[in-house]
């Protein structure tokens, strides 16, 4: 079901070759979307998605917490749609669950 709806959304580049690459990369984001959940219970009401110098640019932790996970899933469709899914890919998207986490226990 889920792969139909891809290959509706995606078109011919959702093949079965990268349909591998695609599924481990979603798996990725689903985690990042989790461990997002889970550290809003723990974050202040607001975080600083942006600090340069003395300029401070809080939002609310309740939108803030996504933005690292909806990135990674437009980003992750946009490989998938311009038929360019790697393993590389998918190590880039494990080095940003880990800077999203890194970045959500520094604000604790």
């Amino acid at each position: 079901m889920i792969r139909r709806l891809l290959k509706s959304i995606l078109g011919e580049n959702f093949t079965e070759n990268n349909a591998k690459l695609a599924a481990v990369n979603f798996g990725i984001i689903l985690l990042m979307f989790v461990l997002s959940g889970i550290m809003l219970f723990f974050l202040p009401e607001q975080i600083s998605i942006l600090h340069s110098g003395t300029t401070y640019y809080p939002v609310p932790s309740v939108l803030g917490v996504w933005l690292f996970p909806v990135i990674a899933l437009i980003v992750n469709l946009l490989f998938i749609r311009q038929n360019r899914l790697s393993k590389m890919n998918s190590a880039i998207f494990v080095i940003l669950l880990a800077a999203m986490m890194v970045s959500y226990i520094n604000m604790m």
